[in-house]
């Protein structure tokens, strides 16, 4: 059997080829509420790489210019983070056959994690597993934030009240600095 290809190594062949693991990972939608999702279609180990969040990288004014002018549903699509001292978003609300776009938000127990990459001085957005997936288990991580119209929850008491999920686990991005000449030398 070939050795393990380093998580990092893996990550850097799908972003340079700009694809998914389309072998790995399958679309379904779930349901109305969700749409669709991201599955495994066979298993990951803790710490695998699983896909790139790929779309336009836009700054910080363009960002605020879109989320301005798009449908609220689009905007659940835009990924702001920060880069060099300064917030940048990756806009996936185009619809381009990536599945980065895709990967819902878990808030309490994602299984996976964002970890920017930069690899030629461009950050690139990736997913890597916090523990082993099973085959048929959806892919998910947590989105950060506190205002998700998703973690809301609808009670039906006679207040017609709408109790916010409790969402205090930011998301957590790490990042992986890589150029074109640079060695992984963490082999599994």
């Amino acid at each position: 059997m070939p050795p393990r290809v380093s998580p990092l190594k893996d990550a850097l062949q799908h972003l340079h080829s700009k694809t998914d693991k389309t072998s790995k990972l399958e679309v379904k939608y779930i349901n109305a509420v969700k749409g669709r999702g991201i599955f495994a279609l066979s298993s990951f180990s803790k710490g695998d790489f699983v896909l790139e969040y790929r779309g336009d990288m836009i700054d910080n004014a363009e960002s605020q210019r879109r989320r301005r002018i798009y449908h609220p549903s689009c905007v659940a699509f835009m990924f702001s983070f920060k880069w060099r001292g300064r917030t940048w978003c990756i806009d996936a609300s185009q619809e381009d056959g990536s599945f980065g776009r895709l990967v819902n938000d878990e808030h309490i127990r994602p299984n996976c994690r964002m970890k920017r990459i930069d690899v030629d001085r461009k950050p690139h957005l990736c997913l890597f597993a916090l523990n082993d997936i099973q085959h048929g288990e959806e892919i998910t991580y947590d989105y950060g934030g506190e205002d998700c119209p998703w973690r809301m929850q609808m009670t039906m008491n006679a207040a017609d009240v709408i109790i916010p999920v409790d969402s205090s686990h930011p998301a957590d991005l790490l990042e992986t600095r890589m150029d074109e000449t640079a060695q992984d030398t963490n082999q599994q």
